[in-house]
Parts: structure tokens; C-alpha cells; sequence
């Protein structure tokens, strides 16, 4: 499994629910054609630093999370290859008018290895 997270401050001015909700209908739908699986929409509250010590908040952080979850890497670099094409311009525009601080994480599925006996 891999994951790509997006996140990022919607943009002065702009609409959360709507850009959000384009988030979750039209782009989604476009991505599911390269095999994206699901994708989720978070909102950051807070976070904390040394949480088990003194637990002291942390810095502002971007607002929002995107998360999508791929079978592997291919899907998602093929799309984000779409992205930057021709095709893409137009979601591409949508998505770089209305967001700003954006940064992306990129995730692999870890699996411990197995032991199965004593060698």
C-alpha cells in the first residue's frame, strides 16, 4: 500500500467546502482511473511537542490533510504525470488558486519480516 499526503492552508478568500468538495468528487474521480483506491480529507487541530514530557503545543502547521491511499507508487506517479500534462492544466489551476503552504508526504506500507522458527 502507498499513501500520499498533501498539506496545505486554503488560500485567503477561497471556500474550504468547495474546494474541498471538488477534492472529494472531481478529483477523486479522476484519480481512481490511475488506481487510487480512497481518498480522505482532514482537518489539522493541534499538535504537541514532547507529548509525553511537558506536552508543549507546537507551532501553526497547514490546516488541512489530503491523503490518498495507491496499490503501489506507479498510479500515483503515472497521475501525477497527467497532472502536469495538458489534461491536467485545468485541475492543476483549480488546485494551485486555492491553496498555499502545500507540502507532500509520501508513505510506504512497512511489514515486519516474519520469523517462522529458530534459524
Amino acid at each position: 500500500m502507498f499513501r500520499l499526503i498533501h498539506i496545505f492552508d486554503i488560500k485567503s478568500g477561497k471556500s474550504p467546502e468547495s474546494f474541498l468538495s471538488w477534492l472529494d468528487s472531481t478529483l477523486y474521480s479522476k484519480s481512481k482511473e490511475f488506481g487510487c483506491l480512497e481518498r480522505k480529507n482532514w482537518v489539522f487541530l493541534d499538535g504537541m511537542k514532547d507529548p509525553y514530557g511537558k506536552g508543549k503545543k507546537k507551532e501553526k502547521r497547514p490546516k488541512y490533510i489530503s491523503e490518498a491511499f495507491w496499490e503501489d507508487n506507479q498510479g500515483a506517479e503515472e497521475f501525477r504525470q497527467w497532472l502536469r500534462g495538458p489534461e491536467g492544466a485545468n485541475y492543476r489551476k483549480i488546485w494551485l488558486d486555492n491553496i498555499s503552504n502545500h507540502s507532500v508526504l509520501r508513505y510506504v506500507e512497512f511489514s515486519a519480516p516474519l520469523s517462522l522458527g529458530d534459524d
